[in-house]
Parts: structure tokens; sequence; C-alpha cells
């Protein structure tokens, strides 16, 4: 048995989780030194078990190690919340900063420099990090509502409704524009491209993002010879896709394996169909507008409108579903799961001009015959544009880095952690944007340690 002392005749029996507290103390001093040491007690847990997840992925060897791996991780992270771009910036933070590491590391003497920094993110192996961030980001989702036993014909879409909406995946692709692909100096070494080719090719990744939660589950290194059709099945192999999630992909996604892999989880996809599948594409168009033409509405022919208003348009959505999928021909027998299919119309007028925009996109889906759970998630699936990839280009600056190797992907995958933190973190102003808190975080210690307390508690 050991016992560890705390301020104020505090002793805590380690063997039998007990906390004594001793003195001539009142009730409420006596909850105060309880509450602040079961919460440091817990943080410390945390911290050996982010530390532990980071030793198996640092191919340093420990005893000719300045800086720990765990140390190199907070620096980083505190950085990217402070909006520090560059290797440079995250040092001299960390230097400013040395007394406020201190709470997380009491020993800490000296900082990293900017090379330090950079060759850590560079020798370590993005697949490795990559694998860590999504055991991280399964433990961020935490514990899922089970829906085996619903019946989905019975699902009423409304306020409120929050079982079936926050089960949403989206996946898509991103070029970081300042970045080189981490394998193209192996593939250029190997005599596999010209140096011409290499010079251009940038680092493309493919993302899955839990909308409702804006949490990014994972992503993928699309290759140099490779595209997102190559990327995504790997992609689907790793992350954290439960039973009765909704996967929705644009036309690039929209390919047989894929849709096998999703449902082989258990999942349900929504998948636009374009001309990559013309013959698919074509008989849903002309199916759809018959039944739009002709008005018809039966258990198998459904339709919703929707109509919304902002940014100076006004938009309505038409979704006309059929759950006869042999209506389509032989086409239908090639993608599992198959049960609904139609084609979705949006009407979108300038209110101050006049103008009318209108477009239509066709689409397949695993979904019982529900057209407003079906516009629901079509709207949803632009969260992985405006919640992911827009935070990213637009509050990270990301396409300005110029970093290479692993390190570029590696940086994103951290970045993706901080972006995770800021916008799943409680501010006191819950229309605090993701600019504003970096900001208080630069301002605010106790801000910062909030928000590193929250990414530790992930571990």
């Amino acid at each position: 048995m050991s016992n560890n002392y705390y301020a104020g005749n505090v002793i805590y029996n380690n063997q039998h989780k007990e906390l004594t507290i001793q003195g001539n103390l009142s009730a409420q001093q006596m909850m105060k030194i309880a509450k602040d040491f079961l919460i440091n007690d817990e943080l410390a847990r945390h911290m050996a078990s982010m530390s532990e997840a980071i030793d198996t992925i640092d191919p340093r060897e420990k005893n000719k190690v300045t800086y720990s791996g765990k140390l190199i991780m907070l620096v980083t992270l505190s950085g990217v919340f402070c909006d520090c771009q560059s290797w440079n910036d995250i040092a001299d933070f960390a230097r400013y900063k040395k007394d406020f590491l201190r709470r997380f590391i009491p020993d800490l003497e000296t900082t990293p420099s900017h090379d330090t920094l950079r060759r850590f993110f560079c020798i370590i192996k993005t697949e490795r990090l990559e694998s860590c961030y999504r055991e991280w980001a399964c433990n961020m989702r935490g514990d899922s509502p089970s829906i085996e036993d619903c019946d989905w014909s019975k699902v009423q879409i409304g306020e409120g409704n929050d079982l079936y909406t926050n089960r949403h995946i989206a996946i898509d692709g991103k070029t970081i524009c300042g970045a080189i692909n981490a394998d193209k100096l192996v593939q250029e070494s190997a005599g596999k491209i010209t140096k011409e080719q290499a010079a251009s090719a940038k680092l493309h990744i493919v993302s899955a993002f839990l909308s409702d939660m804006s949490l990014s589950l994972g992503q993928e290194r699309v290759s140099i010879k490779e595209n997102e059709i190559v990327a995504i099945p790997k992609l689907l192999d790793d992350i954290d896709i439960r039973q009765g999630d909704v996967v929705t992909i644009d036309a690039l996604g929209t390919q047989k394996k894929i849709v096998e892999k999703i449902t082989e989880k258990q999942a349900d996809y929504l998948l636009e169909v374009k001309d990559n599948h013309l013959k698919l594409r074509e008989n849903i168009e002309n199916d759809a507008e018959y039944l739009l033409i002709s008005g018809r509405e039966n258990d198998f022919i459904k339709r919703a409108e929707e109509t919304t208003e902002g940014h100076g348009f006004m938009v309505t959505r038409t979704c006309i579903s059929c759950s006869e999928p042999s209506r389509l021909g032989f086409c239908y027998r090639d993608w599992k799961n198959l049960r609904t299919y139609g084609i979705i119309k949006t009407e979108k007028i300038n209110i101050a001009t006049g103008e009318i925009q209108n477009e239509k996109h066709c689409f397949i889906s695993s979904l019982v015959n529900n057209p407003e759970l079906i516009l629901k998630y079509k709207r949803k699936h632009w969260a992985v544009e405006n919640g992911l990839h827009w935070q990213l280009d637009v509050t990270f600056n990301e396409d300005d880095g110029r970093k290479m190797m692993n390190s570029a992907q590696n940086f994103s995958t951290l970045t993706k952690m901080a972006l995770t933190i800021l916008k799943n973190y409680q501010d006191e102003d819950k229309k605090t944007s993701v600019n504003r808190k970096r900001k208080k975080a630069g301002w605010s210690d106790e801000y910062l340690a909030n928000l590193i307390n929250n990414f530790i508690k992930a571990f």
C-alpha cells in the first residue's frame, strides 16, 4: 500500500481508493479539496495513458531522447490551439509558455527547438499516428445508443429526434495545396515518377467526418498514382463505423466495393449517382421524372419538400423517392442492400435579383423510403465541407503550410484533433467561433488548460 499526500492534510490510499481529509476544516473546504484532488488524480491517469500511446508510435531510442514524445505532442497541440502556424511559431510559444507547460510536465527545464519538432513529426510513421488518432476519436465519440431493434418505418423526423440525427458520417477528400505528398520522394528515388511529377504532387487526404459531433473519425492519404476510389475502402476498414450509422459520399465514391464495405459493418449508405454510372443515372432520372409528373404517391413512391432561407437565397428542395429498385432493371442487382432510389431537385432563388438556379441529383440508398430523412442526410453531407475542410483552410490556414514528407500529414492529423476539441468545447458563449476560441486560448492560460485537459481525457 502506498499513500499520496495532498496539501491540507489529505491522505489518499491507493490500494483501497480512499480519500481522507484531516484537520479542522469546514464541509465546504473539504469538498473543494476532495474535488480538486480527484480531478488531478484523474488527469494524471489520463496523462499516463497518453504517454503510453505516444511511446508506442515514437521510433526514437529512449535512452537518447532529450524531449519525450508526450512533451512534443503537448507543445505542438498547445501551439495549434493558440494559432501557431509553423514549427518556429510553436517553438517560440513553448519557450515563452514554459511555466504553463509545467502544469502538465512539472520537471520541464527546456523546450524543444523548431528543428526538433520538425524532425519528430518527420520520423513518425503516418499510419502509426493515424492509428493512435482513430482510437482517440473512438473514445471522443463514446457510446452510441443501440438501434438493433429499431423499426425504421416508424421513425418520425422532427425536432429532438437525436437518435437518428447523430449517426451521420460524411466522407470527402481535400488537397492540402502547400504540402507535398509524403510518399513522393520514395517513388521518385525508385524511378516510378519523374522529378516534374514529384514537384507537382500535392498531399490529398480523404476524411471521414461524424457531422453532429464535428469529429473527424480518421483520414487516409491518397497516393500519387491512385485516387479516392482506392483510398475510401481502406478508410472504411479502419474507422469507427457502427451499426445504424449512415455514410454519405459524393459520386466518385459510388462504387460497388465501397457499398459492400459499408454494408459489411451493418451501416447504411446514401450515395450520389452521376455519369460515372450513366445507365443507372438515366434509369433513376427517367423513372423519378415520370413519377414526379404523374403525381403518384403510394407505399413505394413518396415525396417531400422543404424550403429554407438564408445568405440572400431562398432554396426549395424536392425529393422523390421510390422503394421498388426492380423498376431500374438489372442495374439494381449490383448494389447490395439497395432499398431506395430517386432524385432531389433544388431551386435556388436570389432574393435580391430574382435569378433562379436549378439543380438535380440522383441517389441510391439502403435507407428505408423516407424522403424527409434523405433530405436531412443530404444536407448533412455538406458538414464535411463547412465543418471540417473550410475550418482547416480558413481558420487553421492549412493550405498555406509548406510542410513536407510525413510531417505534413502528421500535422494535419494533429490539427484535426485540435479542431475537434475546439468545436466541442462548451464556451460560456455558445456562439463563440473556433477562431475566437483560439484567441481566448492564447489570452488565457486557464482556457488553454481546459482545452488540453479535454484532449488528454480522450486517451
